[in-house]
């Protein structure tokens, strides 16, 4: 028989969880860095909103899955790159390699049915992934070398890469307005753009520039003028040119605190031009005017809100959401800035 004394703890245990847990859940404000070496003090808050990792966390229910156990196979593991429109939150899962759609409308997180071997399509490294005209989940597989497209229910579509002619394709971002695929193939140095039919356009980064090219490619994104974005891991730089591939100009990546060594990862580029940078080394995020200047930097490594392990990708949606695929906490943060 349990003591009642004890069961006086348990029972006052039990409350306390799901009140502090959905207190956590909930909007709070996180600062940016104090000890920021070159980043200044932040100009804005950032509302921490929810964290995205299975069902629960849809309907708010995060504390059940801290207090109960999820099964493996209906949360997240390890989130590596994440993007979002109106309705829908997608994300690929490395371990198991597999992809999450989270439907705020249905409340819902399910795993997209993927072919399975030996057919083709079935994920082996999931990367980077993005969703083209008329919901087309495209998604690359670094490990097969692959671009695959899938349809809402998992149907494939379109395979990139049967050919041989990706190395490693990593990051991935579509031009909507003109219905092009911009692929970071980080073994072949370049940006490889295709359009939504497979058909190859053109390379940018392998002019021969010192100044415009780059080593490993390791994400690409958009801004709302059209620009693209290119993450250099290797140097670490930001590139950015025209969706023609037209250089404009470049920024050297630094770390929050002077001499610090950086592992850069994903970007995004919010409204105002502001650009995000996820830093998989110090476990933070690190953001930038648009001419490259410091602008400050958020996060630790932890496993509250507002802390990070391996955040890997990133997106920034038309309302200025970021999504931060938290990898080895197994779980996507969402925040807002309060301007």
């Amino acid at each position: 028989m349990v003591p009642k004394t004890n069961m006086k703890k348990n029972a006052s245990f039990a409350l306390l969880v799901p009140l502090l847990l959905a207190w956590l859940s909930g909007c709070a404000l996180i600062a940016g860095s104090e000890d920021s070496g070159p980043f200044p003090a932040p100009l804005f808050k950032l509302n921490f909103i929810e964290t995205l990792r299975s069902e629960e966390s849809l309907r708010g229910e995060s504390y059940r899955e801290a207090v109960t156990t999820v099964s493996p196979t209906k949360a997240l593991q390890r989130p590596g790159s994440v993007y979002a429109d109106r309705f829908r939150v997608y994300v690929t899962d490395m371990s198991p390699a597999r992809i999450f759609l989270f439907d705020r409308g249905e409340r819902t997180a399910i795993v997209l049915p993927t072919p399975t071997p030996p057919a083709e399509g079935k994920l082996l490294a999931p990367s980077g992934i993005a969703v083209g005209a008329g919901g087309v989940i495209v998604v690359t597989d670094s490990q097969q070398g692959k671009v695959f497209g899938y349809d809402r229910n998992g149907a494939l579509l379109m395979v990139l890469g049967r050919a041989g002619e990706f190395g490693l394709p990593s990051g991935i971002a579509i031009d909507q307005t003109k219905n092009r695929l911009y692929i970071a193939d980080a073994h072949a140095h370049a940006v490889k753009v295709y359009t939504n039919m497979g058909t190859h356009l053109f390379d940018i980064g392998n002019s021969g520039k010192t100044n415009e090219d780059f080593k490993f490619p390791a994400a690409v994104t958009f801004d709302r003028t059209g620009a693209l974005y290119v993450l250099d891991s290797l140097r670490p730089r930001v590139f950015i040119f025209s969706a023609e591939g037209v250089f404009i100009r470049s920024f050297r990546i630094k770390g929050a605190a002077p001499g610090m060594s950086v592992k850069p990862k994903g970007i995004a580029v919010d409204s105002q031009g502001h650009i995000y940078i996820t830093d998989t080394l110090n476990n933070n995020i690190l953001v930038y005017g648009n001419e490259g200047m410091p602008l400050f930097s958020w996060g630790k490594t932890g496993s509250m809100f507002g802390d990070f392990w391996t955040p890997s990708g990133i997106f920034i949606d038309d309302h200025d959401s970021i999504y931060i695929a938290d990898q080895m906490n197994g779980r996507v943060q969402v925040f807002q800035f309060e301007r």
